[in-house]
């Protein structure tokens, strides 16, 4: 059975058991509400998105669910490469909220499985662990395994929370939310057949970690809400009263069959890389680098690890994650490195080539994922440019990496008396640093000088050992410069010096890591702004509280409703501000999303009115930021938490009230949102389709506009785009809002869904014209015209693959005009000339000071000249030139002294400039007059403390200064008895 069959059938099945399909969620962990789950850095299960449900927060569609949840999980980044761990992998679930639970989880499992008409698994390879204090599973469990002929001890084992609870650690140190006790399915893959007498839990475990059982399915049990913290930590914890666990409003299931092991299973192979989820993956790999996979078992590895990360790191770009120094991002730099650097040194990968395995998971999975074709132009574009910015850092850094791995390797040798192992002399240690010294530089999968030598190298840490206690570390502030100077990342250091036996001080790199980013912090003023709702909801009081707020601002910017919910905020001293977040039943204003900023305004109600700063969602309910103003009642202003308890107690928010948006900010707003779709569409159109937005701002003084591009935009390609969307403006085109469609038919109509975001069954849809058609929940002008004029400000760097335009329209784009005439009429002015004629005043100007320049170097030169002038005296054998200048730069006095010493190798020159009240001195000794005993350095060092100053340098040529003028003549003076005194 393929993996496509395999997918198909589960679905099918769980069909026939009144559960309804459902989309994969993103792997940027978000739940069905839209939420980010903060707790995670990817969707690595299938019940993420579903947590609402369990939670009973939200209804589902159907309280019987089925689906194949695409997942990442980074864990064991390190085991990938063996043959059954996996970066990315598919999850086929089934899920119940509050519906039939433990009895009918397991009967489907053990039916599925066995049924001849589905899986057909023979039930003596197959093996069950239940929670060790679930008596109810284990006796589930056993009804079947009886009555396939075996004894319930013999193949169900009770284990503790580590394996066989949800989330693992949930009574201790697990990351917070829905949990409960699990049951794991393991399948017997060894060639041997599987015991058929008495065996034990010992047994089980023993040969589970030898790998001849394979976990193939999990059901989790879901009835308790962990919290992250523990009740009682002093009380010990036992059964299902567990300290820091609260039952939820209801029991669910969530199970989970891993696609790639299981079709592992049913196709008798021995390595998830040998299904057909991998075989194109795997040809295309063969297309691109030459290396048929199966050659070499070495080599295959490293074919393994390309796989396994293309497939993750495809979908990582499809669902909007982007390379990037943090996060999600860097994970998926990290991948993309990883995989490009196997193909480099294990595959002879010279080219870029990571970008063409691409097609082998399209062929692969793309069928059943068609986001992955969809996106192809975006995900290959950022493939090539990530691979072509690595390569360029290998190219920088690698040789700088073998210096320094030589380096250590080196000294250790001459350190630990080994030389002789070596066949190295006494002279070997010149001949390691002429080989450090004169290495070409070449491609990672060549052999180089260095790497010959730390090949030998290597094969001799077992001498060293018996002359060294522990093995030689590369320094942490070493391999960070190494990060700081060439963006060379750790982890490929502490691969490559691995090779070499050597290991990393990882702690040092990040404490010099910390201190790096600590100087970065202290050299900005600017902090990193999170929105004003990040405030503390320490008290809320609602008469009529409602699980959603109903947004209208579509069709009204003013609107009678009611407030329901109101939260003060307090100060540190636990004394309100004034300031509250309110919840209006149904709001005109805007929640901030979608790149769009939250609406302000004001709340009017009897007796008092609310000033509105911002708006924000969270959950369902939509929040305002305000300010208490005209109030009737006491100044709530240092009021405690009780006293202003009982002022809302009363009842006296809770009323009829007049909520209105600031309308002229709000059309501003409008005209920057609806200007983003056309820029949208325009860099499309002169780019490439592989051009998707990576991120917005629609505010009302601009916008911005971050895309996916590999290079910066040429002068003529931003006149361009620029272009486009003021002609689509002047063409007064209507702006055509969709609302409430079903997600494929927008699709097929060919609205761009926005590159990460999350979508419902249901969407709105923005059309312009035949110009631009997106899905969008925002809010836009009635047509074109109304923008104004569009202009660009800037296009720079966003991150690695991403570009970043900033423009204006409506009145900033008008005052921004009127401040670049002012400017040229300004600059005008001071040139005297007009506006029209500035060009060419500025060339006249130029060249002016072009010929300024030129006669100013010609004065210099004829200064030069007159140091023919200089007191020239004998000072035993030599000849000592002395020129003092009371006009003059370091530069002319410089050239002087070089005059002055030109072709007299016996001449002492020293040149004094004073001018500006500053003193210098410049002094050159030629080679027979140092051969004498003369020192530049030495002389014009005692000249300058004369001058109350100092200096130094080399013997041949020196610099110093003074602070005392008076003091010029006297120490110019002086240098014939300091010369006479150093011969």
């Amino acid at each position: 059975m393929t993996a496509r069959e395999l997918r198909q059938k589960y679905l099918a099945f769980f069909e026939t058991k009144g559960h309804q399909r459902y989309p994969s969620g993103s792997l940027v962990p978000y739940d069905v509400t839209g939420k980010l789950d903060e707790s995670l850095l990817f969707n690595g299960a299938g019940m993420v998105q579903f947590k609402p449900f369990f939670r009973g927060a939200a209804t589902p569609p159907h309280p019987r669910l089925t689906n194949s949840q695409k997942c990442v999980r980074t864990g064991d980044i390190e085991s990938v490469g063996d043959l059954t761990h996996l970066t990315f992998f598919e999850m086929l679930g089934n899920f119940s909220f509050g519906d039939y639970f433990k009895k009918d989880a397991i009967a489907y499992s053990w039916e599925f499985m066995t049924s001849k008409e589905w899986l057909g698994l023979d039930p003596a390879r197959l093996s069950f662990t239940v929670f060790e204090d679930d008596d109810e599973a284990f006796a589930l469990w056993s009804e079947h395994v009886r009555a396939a002929g075996f004894e319930p001890e013999h193949r169900i084992f009770r284990l503790g929370e580590e394996t066989n609870y949800w989330p693992a650690g949930a009574f201790s140190n697990g990351p917070p939310g829905p949990c409960g006790p699990n049951s794991e399915m393991f399948y017997w893959t060894a060639k041997e057949p599987p015991p058929s007498g008495p065996y034990t839990r010992e047994d089980y475990l023993r040969d589970e970690a030898a790998g001849k059982w394979l976990e193939i399915w999990n059901d989790v049990f879901i009835q308790f809400e962990w919290k992250g913290t523990l009740r009682d930590p002093e009380r010990p914890a036992s059964g299902y009263e567990k300290a820091g666990l609260d039952p939820l409003p209801f029991q669910s299931v969530d199970t989970g069959m891993g696609l790639e092991r299981t079709a592992t299973v049913l196709g008798g192979f021995q390595s998830v890389y040998d299904t057909d989820l991998f075989q194109p993956v795997f040809a295309a790999l063969e297309r691109a680098t030459g290396y048929a996979y199966g050659a070499d078992e070495g080599r295959d590895r490293a074919a393994r690890i390309i796989a396994d990360h293309i497939r993750t790191a495809v979908f990582c770009i499809a669902d909007g994650i982007l390379p990037g120094n943090t996060g999600r991002g860097y994970v998926l730099r990290r991948l993309i490195r990883r995989a490009v650097l196997k193909g480099q040194r294990a595959l002879g990968a010279e080219k870029p080539f990571f970008h063409l395995v691409y097609e082998g998971v399209v062929e692969a999975l793309g069928d059943h994922y068609h986001e992955l074709g969809d996106l192809r132009d975006v995900i290959v574009e950022t493939l090539q440019n990530e691979e072509a910015q690595f390569r360029r850092t290998l190219v920088a850094g690698y040789d700088s990496l073998l210096k320094e791995l030589a380096s250590i390797a080196r000294d250790l040798i001459f350190r630990t008396g080994i030389s002789a192992f070596l066949n190295l002399d006494s002279s070997g240690e010149g001949e390691i640093d002429e080989m450090l010294l004169h290495k070409e530089t070449r491609w990672l999968n060549q052999i180089t000088n260095h790497q010959e030598f730390l090949q030998v190298i290597s094969g001799c840490w077992d001498e060293i050992e018996h002359a060294q206690s522990e093995l030689p570390k590369l320094e942490g502030e070493r391999a960070f410069k190494l990060y700081d100077t060439y963006g060379f990342p750790l982890e490929v250091t502490v691969e490559l010096a691995a090779e070499a036996g050597i290991e990393v001080d990882v702690e040092g790199y990040e404490m010099a890591l910390k201190e790096a980013q600590e100087r970065s912090r202290g050299a900005s003023e600017m902090d990193t702004v999170y929105g004003s709702h990040s405030g503390t909801l320490v008290l809320s009081v609602a008469s009529d509280a409602l699980p959603v707020s109903r947004f209208v601002g579509y069709r009204f910017t003013d609107h009678t409703t009611r407030l329901v919910q109101i939260s003060p905020i307090f100060d540190e001293e636990n004394r309100a501000t004034g300031r509250f977040q309110v919840s209006l039943a149904e709001t005109p204003f805007y929640a901030e999303s979608g790149g769009q900023v939250g609406d302000t305004g004001r709340i009017d109600g009897p007796g008092f009115a609310f000033h509105v700063d911002n708006t924000w969602k969270a959950g369902g309910l939509i929040w305002n930021d305000a300010e208490l103003a005209d109030f009737e009642g006491p100044s709530v202003v240092g009021m405690d938490p009780p006293t202003i308890r009982q002022l809302l107690d009363t009842g006296v928010f809770f009323k009829d009230v007049r909520a209105t948006v600031d309308l002229a900010r709000r059309r501003n707003i409008c005209r920057n949102h609806t200007a983003t779709h056309l820029l949208h569409a325009a860099l499309r159109a002169a780019l490439g389709k592989h051009v998707t937005q990576a991120g917005s701002l629609v505010a009302p003084d601009h916008l911005r506009f971050d895309f996916t591009h590999g290079k910066a935009m040429a002068p003529d390609e931003v006149a361009r785009v620029e272009e486009m969307v003021n002609a689509a403006i002047l063409a007064a085109t209507p702006v055509a809002v969709h609302e409430d469609l079903p997600l494929d038919e927008a699709r097929k109509a060919g609205a761009m869904a926005l590159f990460g975001e999350k979508y419902g069954d249901r969407v709105r849809m923005v059309q312009v014209g035949q110009f631009s058609l997106e899905l969008c929940g925002g809010c836009h002008v009635n047509q074109t015209s109304e923008i104004g004029l569009f202009k660009i400000l800037n296009e720079s760097s966003a991150a690695s693959g991403v570009r970043r335009i900033e423009a204006l329209t409506g009145e900033g784009s008008v005052e921004w005009v009127r401040g670049q005439v002012e400017t040229l009429r300004e600059a005008a002015a001071l040139l005297r000339t007009t506006p029209g004629e500035l060009p060419t005043a500025i060339e006249k100007t130029l060249e002016t000071l072009r010929e300024e320049r030129k006669r100013l170097e010609r004065m210099r030169t004829q200064a030069v000249d007159s140091g023919a002038d200089a007191d020239i005296s004998a000072v035993g054998e030599l000849e000592l030139a002395v020129q003092g200048l009371r006009d003059g730069d370091m530069k002319e006095a410089t050239l002087i002294a070089d005059r002055l010493a030109e072709g007299k190798p016996a001449r002492v020159v020293l040149v004094g400039l004073a001018a500006e009240g500053k003193l210098t001195f410049v002094c050159k000794v030629g080679p027979d007059a140092q051969a004498k005993g003369a020192h530049a350095g030495n002389l014009v060092r005692e000249i300058a403390k004369l001058a109350g100053g100092g200096g130094g340098g080399r013997p041949d040529f020196a610099t110093a200064g003074g602070k005392d003028p008076a003091m010029f003549d006297a120490a110019l003076a002086a240098a014939k008895g300091l010369l006479e005194a150093q011969l």
